[in-house]
Parts: structure tokens; C-alpha cells; sequence
């Protein structure tokens, strides 16, 4: 809702005078506040917790007046959070008293798709589901049962894994996000994990194309390193093809044509190799395939061959629109700063060649001795937790199986028949709003005789489902959250109940725990715990023999204890596992702020101990897409023209902070305040230049429709002086499951990305699709 000149007027005049009598309250004679003869001051407590509401895991505290949970804001001791707290977070207090929440179990008896469900007791539900499992189980077909997750960590997913482990499906499907930056690290370092970015404590960032301002997992970290009250953030550069709100933050914003982040990191390479601007000592002694190979064993062109070859700064000024100036800028930018460090994400590696992209950028960090050092690229050491397993260790997983399901597949697997199943279990996952092929995920659930869904509210694809069972809210049950690989230290999070559970609902944890234990001996002895509370408080107590960390501290005290453990002390906390367990909980988790320098096994995991520089292995995987020179400079991917008249757009999906979230979209706080940049908010819109728009006859605010070789898509379209000419930019993840919501144009914009995939990871292609607008 826009505010008028005159209503700010006001507000900012009353907001003046509440101002002015509170400075003169204490002469200002002003007649006390009367109340009743039975009011009393309400009691106050805080609850100390985690976020689950995006991977970034910050911390919360929960107040309570009366046992009421009134507000939620960032816990000052989490010591990646540090008291910040994103709009997502804040309106998480919106979840728990939403009308639309389901205040029980309840089983469809309309038609598919329908909101027409009926209530049914827990027992019988839960009854149902034991005998369709059990008997599946009995007879040889447990492989007909799949179980899909969202992004799940912690005692949560292990529990799920342990489920479908000791029941015996392969069928555990995960949603990806997956950035493929642990394929990178695999690739140049050995070692198979996401790479931990030092934010805080580098002097040039050089960002392509990561919101560090919208949805990334390094949000907390790049929150706190550009903190005002910090005096010594880095300096930000966002190579991006939008003006995004991390561009805007940016100290500066470097425009780049969509598909050209590898293009420019090439082109920055080949002046820091011209220059001399490289770790040169560094590299010879810990890098292998800066130079050519020769030999018996083989030769072949190394990085700096192919980088002068293909990275002459005047071809790539031509293929990013970038002035060879600006290249050659950044290039002594980088090459001379003390502490800089290359970083980026999906918007780089959800392309077709987006593995060499990333590979390219990250070849950045081993010219300038980025790996293993302050304010460069760091790997997260183990956490010492007590693992869920209890017996002995499975075998291959879900994931490992070749048969299994994936995100990808199962809905063409199980609509064709290819791969039927009997029985379905979905918690924390709606593909049929957030798949691309919506309809194929209906006609593949309306094949299976019996649909489970844990979702508090009956999503789209909960309204698919037979039985409901809803879940608590993350503000009303126990589990824990250990800090995404982005973070540098290992951090683990408590999250436990902010409040008492306000409807008839389960924690889904209690509800599987319950199922394995009715399910057979061997899976009870497998996952033999009673609860979710349980497990939480035997991990936490289990953290007291680390004798490394401890519980959340002040500020002051993670510093002090950060420089004993480096000078080879840890003083023992002197407390029972159990006094150990209730200081975690009160302070809202463990961690260990100490990161060791020195331990050469964080920068590589080859038996030799060094690191490839783009390496041939790396050339081959990447060389899988078509197009590439010498498996290593990636052209820009194009995907089929749609049919129709009108130029052909490139179609870029965009993240924004309050849609990061499935869940998100039923928090009318965080609707209202979507579009950041435009000022756009409870429906879908799409961005194009303004010149780009007038060409084509259109004007900003009215419908278009969106189509591409893949599908369409209804959207109202914005003009954005931030969008490049012949560029559509359109966010993701608005969804809406709630009824009366139809009046707002809400669609799902992946339709016309499409199912493509990227043949050198299998990661999703959303970066090639062309597309044309019309008016709707």
C-alpha cells in the first residue's frame, strides 16, 4: 500500500509529538494510566530457539508475556546471527496463529485437488497408515513406498534416512538445492563439501551473481560483514544481470549480460595471469595444472594456456558488454587485494555450462591463495554430535541407489508407470507448487491409493493427499539445526518449543519414531528413541565430552575462548552433562568459534595434498555440455524459441528474501513487502527494461502472459530501469494454498522454465529459456 505525501506528513507529525512528550515526561505533569481493580503486570519470559524458516539456521528468542508468545527477534548470543534477524524470521510469529492452520487430522473425501476434508482422530489415522506400511512391508513390496523431504538437516534427516533405510525403500527424495558448489570443491580440492566463505574478515568481495542481501546461505555472515557498527567491512562488488538488492548494496554494481559470470572470471584471470598480480610461490608449491603437462604420463594444455587462449580481455568485454576497462579494473582490484575471495550460487550453476562457470570463478581463489586463509574460502570442520543411528550403518542410502526416485524423475516415473508406488509420504514438500511440471506431480499423486502429508496447512499439494497429518510449527516442537557448510565454524542449534502446541497436532519426528517402533523389532532397535525431545536433549548432553567449544557465549567470551583454543587451551566447563544440557538450551545452542589454519587437510584431499586448477577430470565432467571450448569457456546456452510472432526474451527467475520459503507464502507480513526494487506485492510480476517494453507496444502494470517452448504463465508486467534490455526477470516461489486467495494473480513462473537439466551435473538448467510476452 502506497503512503500518501500527507499521511507521512501526519504520521511523521505525531510521531514528532510522542517523541517531544516523552523527552519532557519527567516535567510534563501527565495524569497516570487507570486500570482495573484486578490488573496486574504480566509475567515476561525468553525462550531461546532457532529459525527453520530458510537453511541459514539464525538464531531466534521467543517472548513470552504470560506464557503467550507475543514476538520473535534474533538471539545476540548465536554467534553467526548475532541478534540479526531477516523479515522472514520476524513474521514466523505469523505461522503458529494462522487461521488457515489445520487444528488437526483430517482425510479427504472430495475430489482430488479439492479443500473438501473432514476431520478424523489421530488414532485412526495413524492406524491406517501403520497397516498399509506393515503390510507392504510384509509382502515383499516396501519398495513401493517413497518419502520426499524438503531441505532437511540435523536429527530430522537422519531420522528420515534411518526410516526409509530400516523399511527398506530407496526412495527418499530430497528436494534439490543444491548449488554444485560441493561438486567444485571435489573437483579442485578433493574433498566433497560446500566451500565456508570468511566474509567478515575479507577486504574485496567479488560476488557473482549470490544474493547476499536476498536468500543466500551466507546471509548472516554477509549481513554481519557489512554491519554499519562493524567500521571495517570489506568492500562488496556484485557482478549480477539484475540491479538486485544485494546490487543496490553493493559498493558497486557490475552489470553483466545473463550466462557470462564464467566469461568475466576468465577474463579477470587472464590480467591477474598477464600482470603477475598471482600467489606465485603459493601455487607452485600446493597447485597442480597452472602450467602445461608433459610427459610419460601424459600432456595437456594447463590454466594459464587455456586462459590466454580464451580470455583476451577485448572477447570477453564483447561476450559480458562490459568495457575492457572495467575488466582490467577488477582484475588489479582483485589480484591486489590482501584478503579477496571470489564467491557465488545457483544463479551461477543452474545453467547448462554452469559447472565451468563455477570452476573458473573459483579458479580465482587459487590464483590469489584465497583457500585456507582469513577472509577466503575455509571448509566447516565435523560437528561432534551423537548420531541417530544406533546400529549398525545401513549400507547404501536412498540417495546412493541407482533405482531411487529423485525430485527430477519420480513424477514422469510414477505417472508413466515406470515405477509405481503404493503408498506416499511428503513433510516439508509441495512439488506440486514448486515443481515445474505441476501436472504430471497431480497425475503421478492421483496414482498412488494411499497419500500422506505432514503439511500444517492444506497446501497444493496437500489437498492432493488422502490423510493430513499436521505438524507442529517450528515455534511449537523440538529438533535441532546445525549451521549450513557455508559457515565457517561448526555450530549446532537447539530448536525447541516457544510455546505450547495451540491445535491437536503431532511433531512429525514423534509421529515416524512411533511408526518404526510398530513396525517391526529391527526397526524399533534402529530408531529407538521415544521422541524428538529425547534425541535433541541426548545430542546436546553428548556435546559436553567434545572438549572443544561450548555453549553460546557473549561476544566478548567467543573471542576469549577463540584465543585459548588457539594457543592449544580449552578449560573444562566444570558442569554434569546434564548442567552442560540445560546451559545449551538456555543459550540457544554449541559451537566452536577456534578454526585451525593450519590443518592442510582443509585445502585439499588428494593423497598429495595439492590442489587442481581447472584439472582435466574437471574439463571432462564440464565437457559434457556441448558448445564448450576445450571443455572450458562455456557459450551461452539457448533454449527452444516458442512458437508465436515478437522478439524472443531470456528469461531470468530472481530469489527474494520473503519468498526463500515454501511456507512463506501464507504470511500476509512478508507478501506485502515482495518487491523491494519495484514496490510490487501479493501477486506475480515480471520486469523488463523500459526501452525493451515500449519497442514491443506494452505498458508498465498491465497483464502479459509468458510463454515459452515449455509452458506459460500470467503475470503483470513492471518496468525496471534495473533489468537488461532483452531480459525478463521474474521472482519465484509465490505460491498460495488458501481459499479466497484466488482474487490475487498468484502463478508459478517455472512452468516456462521447464525440466531441463544440466547434462554435467544434473542440476537444473533455469537460465536458457527464451521467451515472448503478450498481452493477457
Amino acid at each position: 500500500m502506497a503512503i500518501r505525501r500527507r499521511a507521512f506528513l501526519a504520521g511523521a507529525g505525531g510521531f514528532g509529538l510522542g517523541v517531544a512528550l516523552g523527552g519532557v515526561s519527567h516535567w510534563l505533569p501527565l495524569e497516570p494510566p487507570h486500570v482495573g481493580p484486578a490488573w496486574a503486570p504480566e509475567r515476561e519470559t525468553f525462550v531461546a530457539s532457532t529459525c527453520l524458516l530458510c537453511p541459514a539456521h539464525c538464531g531466534i528468542r521467543g517472548r513470552l508475556l504470560d506464557g503467550k508468545l507475543v514476538r520473535v527477534d534474533g538471539n545476540p548470543l548465536h554467534p553467526v546471527s548475532r541478534g540479526g534477524l531477516c523479515p522472514k524470521g520476524r513474521a514466523g510469529i505469523q505461522l503458529p496463529y494462522h487461521p488457515a492452520r489445520l487444528t488437526g487430522p483430517v482425510e479427504r473425501v472430495g475430489a482430488p485437488g479439492s479443500a473438501d476434508f473432514r476431520p478424523i482422530p489421530w488414532d485412526e489415522a495413524l492406524a491406517r497408515v501403520q497397516e498399509t506400511l506393515g503390510s507392504l512391508r510384509g509382502s515383499g513390496r516396501a519398495g513401493s513406498v517413497a518419502l520426499q523431504c524438503g531441505a532437511v538437516t540435523g536429527a530430522m534427516g537422519e531420522i528420515l534416512e534411518q526410516f526409509t533405510a530400516a523399511y527398506g525403500t530407496p526412495h527418499l527424495i530430497r528436494d534439490g538445492y543444491d548449488d554444485g558448489s560441493a561438486l567444485v570443491m571435489e573437483l579442485c580440492q578433493g574433498m566433497h563439501a560446500p566451500p565456508a566463505f570468511d566474509l567478515e574478515s575479507s577486504d574485496l568481495v567479488l560476488s557473482f551473481g549470490a544474493g547476499l542481501s536476498e536468500a543466500w546461505w551466507c546471509l548472516p555472515q554477509a549481513a554481519q560483514a557489512r554491519a554499519p557498527q562493524s567500521g571495517r567491512g570489506p568492500r562488496w562488488v556484485q557482478v549480477d544481470a539484475r540491479l538486485s538488492r544485494t546490487a543496490a548494496r553493493a559498493d558497486e554494481w557490475i552489470p553483466v549480460r545473463p550466462g557470462t559470470y564464467g566469461a568475466l572470471a576468465m577474463g579477470i584471470a587472464y590480467v591477474i595471469l598477464k600482470e603477475g598480480l598471482y600467489a606465485a610461490e603459493g601455487i607452485k608449491e600446493r597447485v597442480h595444472g597452472l602450467d602445461d603437462a608433459a610427459g610419460p604420463r601424459g600432456s595437456g594444455s594447463g590454466y594459464r594456456t587455456l586462459v590466454l587462449r580464451h580470455g583476451r580481455t577485448e572477447d570477453i568485454a564483447a561476450r559480458t558488454g562490459l568495457p575492457a576497462e572495467t575488466i582490467v579494473r577488477l582484475a588489479k582490484a582483485f589480484g591486489g587485494a590482501r584478503r579477496g575471495v571470489a564467491i557465488w550460487d545457483q544463479t551461477v550453476s543452474w545453467r547448462s555450462g554452469g559447472l565451468s562457470d563455477a570452476l573458473a570463478i573459483h579458479a580465482l581463489n587459487v590464483l590469489v591463495g584465497a583457500l585456507d586463509r582469513p577472509g577466503g574460502v575455509l571448509v566447516q570442520p565435523p560437528l561432534p554430535l551423537k548420531p541417530v543411528r544406533t546400529g549398525p550403518d545401513p549400507g547404501p542410502t536412498a540417495g546412493q541407489d541407482a533405482g531411487a526416485l529423485t525430485a527430477a524423475d519420480w513424477p514422469r516415473r510414477v505417472s508413466g508407470g515406470e515405477t509405481p508406488l503404493q503408498a506416499m509420504v511428503l513433510y516439508q514438500a509441495n512439488p506440486v507448487a514448486s515443481s515445474p511440471r505441476g501436472g504430471e506431480v497431480v497425475a503421478a499423486l492421483e496414482s498412488i491409493p494411499l497419500v500422506v502429508s505432514f503439511s500444517p496447512f492444506l497446501d497444493e499439494t496437500a489437498r492432493h493427499a488422502h490423510l493430513v497429518l499436521p505438524d507442529h510449527t517450528y515455534l511449537e516442537r523440538w529438533q535441532d539445526a546445525p549451521a549450513p557448510g557455508s559457515v565457517p565454524i561448526p555450530v549446532w542449534g537447539v530448536v525447541q518449543p516457544m510455546m505450547e502446541p495451540l491445535h491437536d497436532t503431532r511433531a512429525t519426528g514423534d509421529i515416524l519414531l512411533s511408526l518404526a517402533a510398530g513396525l517391526g523389532e529391527d526397526m524399533k532397535r534402529r530408531l529407538p528413541w521415544s521422541s524428538m525431545a529425547e534425541i535433541v536433549r541426548d545430542r546436546g548432553r553428548s556435546l559436553a565430552t567434545a572438549r572443544r567449544g561450548g555453549p553460546f557465549e557473549t561476544r566478548y567470551r567467543q573471542d576469549e575462548l577463540r584465543e585459548m583454543e588457539a594457543r592449544g587451551w580449552w578449560l573444562p566447563h566444570g558442569m554434569s552433562t546434564d548442567e552442560f544440557w540445560e546451559k545449551v538450551r538456555e543459550q540457544g545452542g554449541w559451537f566452536d568459534p577456534y578454526y585451525d589454519y593450519n590443518d592442510r587437510t582443509a585445502v585439499s584431499g588428494f593423497p598429495d595434498g595439492k590442489v587442481r586448477i581447472f584439472s582435466p577430470q574437471a574439463r571432462e565432467r564440464a565437457g559434457a555440455v556441448s558448445g564448450l571450448a576445450e571443455g572450458f569457456l562455456p557459450l551461452q546456452a539457448e533454449g527452444a524459441a516458442p512458437a508465436g510472432e515478437g522478439p524472443l526474451l531470456r528469461l531470468i527467475p530472481y530469489r527474494v528474501m520473503t519468498l526463500a520459503s515454501g511456507g512463506t507464502a501464507l504470511m500476509p507480513w512478508l507478501l506485502e513487502s515482495l518487491g523491494v526494487m519495484t514496490g510490487d506485492a501479493w501477486e506475480t510480476w515480471v520486469e523488463v527494461n523500459p526501452e525493451t517494453g515500449r519497442a514491443m507496444g506494452l505498458t508498465s502494470g498491465q497483464m502479459v502472459r509468458v510463454q515459452s517452448s515449455a509452458g506459460e504463465f500470467r503475470a503483470r508486467l513492471r518496468f525496471y530501469d534495473g533489468a537488461q534490455p532483452g531480459v525478463v526477470n521474474v521472482p519465484y516461489g509465490l505460491h498460495t494454498s488458501v481459499e479466497g486467495w484466488g482474487k490475487c494473480n498468484v502463478t508459478n513462473p517455472l512452468v516456462a522454465v521447464g525440466e531441463v537439466r544440466d547434462p554435467a551435473t544434473g542440476l537444473p538448467d533455469w537460465y536458457s529459456a527464451r521467451v515472448r510476452l503478450v498481452p493477457a
